[in-house]
């Protein structure tokens, strides 16, 4: 199942959901700024997975194809799940791996540890009970499964993502249910970037692999990111575009982009400095590996292929190179250039977006729906330190805070921010505040122009619902 845009997880394109091909994703996850350990500190790679659209879960370590409406799955490698047994990989669904949530309209609007903590619990019961009943499994906060549910809270996510077939998924499927899922992970040897390699070469043999110079003997996620996407420029008929799932607004430090070891190394200067101490001679030798092969932007992939539109207009200019049609060729590249811009935004479009929002906002902060900007900017750790979370019968997500000796309970995804039992005042303002982060985030990082717009959307229904119910907000110019 796919979405009729690029923005596979965005809840107000639900509808756009259609029945078609297959797809695998390889997944190229920042490294978060949460319990980082010492061999990411050092190489800055990241972790690595793949995304199955055609393969779903019966339990995280058992497979099966997916029915229709489903999502897919991730599939990916840990050091240790800590579950009863050493597995050597998980699956989980899409939206629980992104957001730890089973209903992708259920996604919350902003990420904090107190929630993600919800989720994984939530997580635990449903989906991992037969395989996790050990104390250490329930209770170890750096259990690996746990990095297996919303995973977009502490990280930005790329996923480089070509069509495959059902045949495909069938063998897949067959094959690793038969296969031993037993752990034999190794940070050097056997990592969570070789299992992706491994999976993605099951579908397309030789299509990822690993630069031994630039990563230092290793196999880092952003080599085998690197190689599979060139694999699928020379096989346009792969359709291959990219999908950035931005990490969410919230109280957790936004993560740092993945580089490769020669990478780290020039970038991170204070590694650099001893290395060259070390091992001066081998110093030029690095540098002329990553200035020549190792110099990979996914920023810049999404830039080339943004949607399925931009995969399918790629698809038809490689076909027509050898017809002779220069006027074909012109007007296939005006469609794409088109394309592009209309997922990506100009300048004037985000700059007239600013200036709407900071009408938005000044209106809001007349009516005394917020003090000032500032507020917007704490109002995350504000709700974090006073409210709770909780979950109700539907297991919808829900923040109470107590506030003038009233308990206030606002829903925390788009499906209920708005629905008829949350604080609108109070979700006003958690999608104000929403908003404000998002614009003010780097160009590198930020939603693609269509994304935006939808929770734009919303701002502007939170605002007519207040308006219905007297309150003077001032719905921003069309």
């Amino acid at each position: 199942m796919r979405l009729r845009h690029k923005i596979v997880f965005a809840l107000v394109l639900l509808a756009g959901w259609l029945p078609a091909r297959a797809d695998i994703g390889l997944l190229l996850d920042a490294k978060p700024n949460v319990h980082l350990e010492v061999g990411n500190e050092l190489t800055g790679a990241g972790h690595a997975g793949v995304y199955l659209s055609g393969v779903c879960t019966v339990t995280p370590v058992q497979l099966r194809l997916c029915k229709p409406g489903e999502l897919g799955s991730v599939i990916q490698n840990y050091e240790d799940f800590k579950e009863n047994e050493p597995y050597e990989w998980n699956a989980v669904p899409l939206s629980v791996y992104l957001y730890g949530v089973d209903d992708p309209r259920q996604r919350p609007l902003f990420g904090s540890p107190e929630l993600r903590q919800v989720l994984q619990e939530q997580y635990r019961r449903t989906h991992l009970q037969p395989i996790c009943t050990s104390e250490r499994c329930i209770h170890d906060p750096r259990a690996n499964w746990r990095d297996s549910v919303a995973a977009a809270f502490v990280r930005e996510i790329y996923i480089f993502q070509v069509s495959t077939t059902p045949e495909q998924d069938e063998q897949f499927v067959r094959e690793y249910n038969a296969r031993a899922n037993v752990n034999h992970y190794s940070g050097f040897a056997n990592n969570c970037a070789d299992f992706a390699k491994l999976v993605v070469n099951t579908y397309f043999p030789n299509s990822a692999h690993r630069n031994v110079l630039n990563d230092l003997g290793m196999t880092a996620p952003k080599a085998i990111a690197r190689s599979f996407t060139h694999y699928a420029e020379h096989h346009p008929e792969l359709e291959l575009h990219v999908i950035r799932v931005e990490q969410l607004p919230g109280t957790y430090k936004r993560s740092s982009d993945t580089r490769e070891g020669t990478e780290q190394l020039f970038r991170a200067k204070k590694w650099l400095l001893p290395i060259g101490l070390v091992a001066y001679q081998a110093v030029p030798v690095f540098a002329a590996s990553y200035f020549l092969t190792g110099r990979f932007s996914p920023d810049h992939e999404l830039r080339k292929h943004p949607s399925e539109e931009a995969a399918l207009l790629t698809d038809q200019l490689a076909e027509t190179q050898a017809d002779g049609n220069k006027t074909g060729r012109r007007q296939l590249r005006k469609l794409l250039q088109q394309e592009r811009e209309r997922q990506l935004g100009d300048d004037q479009d985000w700059t007239r977006l600013r200036q709407r929002f900071d009408e938005v906002l000044q209106t809001a902060i007349a009516d005394g729906v917020v003090s000032d900007r500032q507020e917007l900017k704490d109002l995350f750790r504000e709700l974090q330190a006073r409210g709770r979370v909780c979950t109700d019968l539907e297991q919808q997500l829900w923040l109470e805070v107590e506030s003038d000796g009233k308990l206030r309970r606002v829903g925390l995804s788009t499906d209920n921010v708005l629905g008829p039992n949350s604080d609108r005042r109070l979700g006003l303002q958690l999608l104000l505040a929403r908003m404000d982060y998002l614009l003010d985030t780097q160009w590198k990082h930020r939603e693609l122009f269509p994304e935006i717009q939808s929770d734009w959307q919303l701002l502007q229904q939170a605002e007519q619902f207040l308006a219905a119910r007297g309150t003077q907000v001032i719905a921003a110019k069309q």
